[in-house]
């Protein structure tokens, strides 16, 4: 059915035996779209054979936080414990403090992040107590042709071929990891599973406009509070939005005084919108292919409530991301799960969520940031570690940093009052083609870091446009420098 490498076939079927043969089963994920659809795989799929689990999400997997992963296996005493969308650059911790917990037999890690560079290639033995599934060893990219949520579908699939209905998930939570980015479509494994998705009849693919909104907002605000991409003249100012659809003689409202909506458009009307919109887009920016990227393949989910915030993947990939973000990854469980209580909940916490990133987009439009040589530096003790990385992304989306270089946020307002800092980094793809790799750049400075100190002062992950660290606030300034200095060398 899924066309993939023998050695991660051979390791999927392993990994669905011991899920089988279990008796009771801690499942562990991230708190993003990825981690949370990954999770609620994981659990329909062990729901469906009638297993005693449990579940939670965990902000990050670092060398704090395993040790509560620990009290919680010995507290909850499973014999199998599956880790979704992290596990593969922490495998040394996972190793250190739970191979030996009494009574677990078997560790499964399904993560799509790239491995430590000494763990590129690992051993595929089908004795070993922790089975690694990745598709970055498989020489398939985490990036843009597999998410953790594919791999926790392709384990389910392995289990029974029932669980095809769960491909839905996966792609939400491809898309929430933007391996769909602008709508230009998957590739890889990815396109194998939309595939299989729409041959199930569970997804219907069609090229639309790619804005966030349009099942859900009014005309106005579809334009009014557009991010991605950034709308110049339009994006924050309602009265431009108004006008704008007036000079198209395009009404606003329908015969009930309802507001219309953009599923709501004849095909007239929406080819003016979009040819409007691409041409103002391209007078703006230098790449077309941001004004271009108005138009791609919308994915429309057959099996939510229509002309609801989980009508696409790009809509419901942002409701997830919204509860996680606001610390209630459990709510967007319970919403993939189908729960309806969740789903209301998700909704107001969406609100909250777009007031902060507004707040936060706003506090950089204040005061600033520092242009460091090879980066930009936001830090913003206001801003939650949970968004960080989405406000700096979105800043540079907005044009309101530049996008020459990365730019790298700092926040000290941690999950569960952490005492060590989060920084979060992206680069735009024209950076990471001169050869940018953030996920490299961040661990090389940690490592460097960590060796001077003789102890653990940074934690460091991700991808080359993405990625993430924990340092010690002695250590920050030491860090900072040391990424700006080695992007510097590579850009210049």
């Amino acid at each position: 059915m899924l066309e993939i490498p023998d050695n991660m076939d051979k390791l999927l079927r392993k990994a669905a035996e011991h899920v089988r043969d279990s008796k009771k089963v801690l499942a562990l994920s991230h708190i993003d779209t990825d981690g949370i659809t990954s999770l609620a795989i994981v659990i329909r799929m062990l729901e469906r054979l009638g297993k005693v689990y449990r579940w939670r999400n965990i902000h990050q997997l670092n060398s704090e936080t395993i040790n509560d992963v620990k009290d919680l296996i010995e507290e909850t005493s499973p014999d199998l414990v599956i880790f979704s969308d992290f596990g593969t650059g922490q495998l040394s911790l996972i190793q250190d403090h739970l191979a030996d917990v009494e009574g677990l037999e078997h560790i499964i890690i399904l993560d799509h992040h790239i491995p430590p560079e000494e763990r590129a290639e690992i051993n595929y033995s089908e004795k070993d107590e922790i089975i690694e599934i990745n598709p970055c060893q498989q020489g398939i990219s985490g990036s843009s042709e597999l998410s953790g949520a594919g791999v926790s579908f392709l384990l389910a699939i392995s289990v029974s071929e029932k669980n095809i209905d769960l491909s839905e998930l996966a792609i939400v939570g491809a898309t929430g990891d933007l391996q769909d980015y602008y709508g230009k479509g998957f590739a890889g494994i990815n396109a194998q599973i939309l595939d299989i998705a729409v041959q199930g009849n569970y997804i219907r693919v069609e090229r639309d406009l790619t804005l966030f909104g349009i099942n859900t907002r009014p005309l106005p605000q579809l334009l009014q509070f557009a991010t991605d991409p950034y709308l110049p003249g339009l994006t924050g100012d309602a009265e431009a939005c108004y006008q704008f659809y007036s000079k198209l003689g395009i009404e606003l409202k329908d015969s009930d005084d309802q507001w219309r909506r953009w599923v709501d458009l004849s095909q007239e009307e929406k080819q003016k919108v979009v040819q409007q919109l691409i041409g103002e887009l391209l007078q703006f920016y230098d790449d077309p292919r941001i004004a271009t990227g108005l138009v791609g393949d919308v994915i429309n989910l057959l099996l939510r409530p229509p002309r609801s915030e989980m009508s696409t993947a790009k809509e419901f990939s942002t409701l997830l991301n919204a509860c996680g973000r606001n610390r209630r990854s459990d709510v967007g469980v319970g919403i993939c799960l189908g729960d309806e209580e969740s789903f209301q909940t998700g909704k107001a916490l969406l609100q909250q969520h777009r007031a902060n990133l507004a707040m936060a987009i706003r506090r950089i439009e204040d005061n600033g940031f520092e242009e460091y040589d090879g980066i930009y530096v936001v830090n913003d003790p206001q801003t939650k570690d949970t968004i960080i990385g989405i406000v700096i992304g979105m800043a540079q989306g907005s044009t309101i940093i530049p996008s020459d270089k990365p730019v790298i946020g700092i926040s000290t307002n941690t999950t569960e009052d952490s005492p060590l800092v989060k920084i979060s980094g992206r680069a735009r793809n024209h950076v990471v083609k001169k050869g940018v790799n953030l996920k490299e750049v961040f661990t090389h400075v940690a490592e460097s870091l960590n060796e001077k100190a003789g102890r653990l002062t940074v934690e460091a992950g991700g991808h080359p446009m993405a990625a993430g660290a924990f340092v010690d606030p002695e250590y920050l300034d030491a860090f900072i420098n040391g990424v700006s200095k080695a992007i510097a060398n590579i850009i210049h």
